[in-house]
């Protein structure tokens, strides 16, 4: 991988972010009881996964990952934006079946496989910490009846980053220059930044009395996926080293 390539750094983790999402939301339409209403509002919501799906898409076109893995990219993204409109075309609370959706896990875990043989085992930390904010964020807005998830994604979330630090350190102790450089620092820094800022808004309703807010949420979201890239980066450059 090529360590200056922005598309190559972005792209990773925003192709593993709203996989990792969709697969939450699908083990909830599976094993959660549901009524007609928030069954809709979740299905309804997924039209953002397949958006992020698409972007992450183009921009990989302009980096260095096989075409047979945008291929799959393509198909799951299109597919999956069939299914948004299929289910916005039905009236009132009425849902398209949930297998329609299940379905569409198949080209994307084939996209998903392909995205981590590109870019390596160590995109999967920050595909689950962005991946479990956005589906925290899905479900909020989906005004979901699942209280106990408002704290099981952000553990999943903080866990993700625990180890996330730890593998840094080892990567750090193992290379071959156990100095970093000046711009190492400087975004390791931004990477920390991004983190905390984002952390703090996702866990501030866990920590407080304040429900869940999507606004809140959003923005946690963005810092968090920011901070990822900067962890794929970083983790890159040390293994380069």
């Amino acid at each position: 991988m090529v360590a200056d390539n922005f598309y190559n750094m972005v792209f990773p983790v925003l192709s593993l972010m709203p996989i990792w999402a969709l697969m939450i939301i699908c083990c909830l339409l599976k094993k959660g009881q549901l009524c007609p209403g928030q069954r809709s509002r979740f299905q309804g919501e997924l039209i953002t996964i397949w958006t992020i799906l698409g972007l992450a898409v183009m921009m990989g076109f302009e980096s260095s990952v096989p075409t047979w893995v945008l291929i799959f990219g393509i198909i799951a993204s299109v597919y999956g934006i069939l299914l948004s409109i299929w289910q916005g075309k039905l009236p009132g609370k009425r849902s398209i079946p949930d297998q329609a959706i299940y379905f569409s896990l198949i080209p994307l875990s084939i996209f998903g496989l392909g995205v981590v043989l590109f870019s390596g085992l160590l995109s999967v930390l920050p595909m689950i910490v962005a991946g479990s904010v956005l589906a925290n964020l899905l479900l909020v807005k989906a005004k979901h009846r699942f209280p106990v998830f408002n704290q099981i994604l952000p553990a999943i979330g903080v866990t993700a980053t625990i180890i996330t630090l730890i593998v840094m350190m080892f990567l750090l102790t193992t290379g071959q220059s156990s100095e970093l450089s000046g711009d190492q620092i400087n975004d390791f820094m931004w990477f920390i930044g991004f983190l905390v800022g984002g952390m703090f808004l996702w866990l501030l309703p866990t920590l407080s009395s304040n429900p869940q807010s999507h606004t809140l949420l959003g923005i946690a979201t963005f810092l968090i996926l920011v901070s990822q890239v900067l962890a794929t980066e970083f983790m890159t450059r040390l293994i380069m080293l």
